[in-house]
């Protein structure tokens, strides 16, 4: 009896251990657990919602499906009001079919365009990529293409310097740190974690 009561008991203090070491492989940098965590999210009556639902000023959680590749994205977005003064909009999209997370905040340069930064995680390769695309209200969808894309940086003198700052505003002190705030987070927004980042503008002169 006694020797079942301690097979019992290790098993009891064993699941929590296993449980860490299982969060401490899995999620190797912040990006992880915002993946992670929002994955399985559809923000409906008697099902979960993802922990960035718990930030003050995310609106509902709004869910896309497309049938055809069974890809559903999850949506989070912040409403305008909480958001830096100089900030369009900021929303992270989970891609469970591509298995991606993806974040974006946009900045108005004028009446007409706006330029956004998209911040592609890859949850596998643990790599970050912050790109850059802008729209114009004059033309139909978006500006992608990396020649014109460098072209309008240059045509409305927007140096790296505002890039970087516009990333950090939007990345660093808004997302990261609300997800700190909510999420039992191992990391922080100056310490990712292990995580490899590529930046479309890192050679823009």
């Amino acid at each position: 009896m006694r020797k079942k009561a301690i097979i019992i008991l290790s098993i009891i203090v064993a699941i929590p251990l296993l449980y860490i070491i299982y969060k401490s492989v899995k999620f190797q940098n912040i990006y992880d657990e915002i993946y992670y965590d929002s994955r399985g999210a559809t923000g409906e009556i008697f099902s979960r919602r993802s922990t960035l639902g718990n930030i003050k000023g995310i609106s509902g959680t709004r869910t896309t499906s497309i049938h055809e590749d069974d890809e559903v994205i999850v949506t989070e977005r912040y409403e305008t009001k909480y958001l830096p003064p100089v900030m369009d909009s900021l929303s992270i999209s989970n891609n469970s079919f591509k298995k991606r997370l993806s974040i974006y905040n946009s900045y108005e340069i004028n009446y007409f365009v706006t330029i956004c930064l998209k911040n592609n995680y890859d949850p596998k390769q643990k790599l970050l990529k912050k790109g850059i695309y802008f729209i114009d209200s004059r033309q139909e969808g978006i500006i992608d293409n990396p020649k014109k894309v460098k072209s309008l940086i240059d045509k409305y003198h927007i140096s790296k310097e505002r890039l970087d700052y516009w990333y950090e505003l939007g990345m660093t002190r808004t997302l990261l740190e609300d997800w700190c705030s909510v999420y039992p987070s191992r990391f922080s927004p100056e310490k990712l974690g292990h995580v490899k980042i590529e930046t479309q503008w890192a050679d823009y002169k």
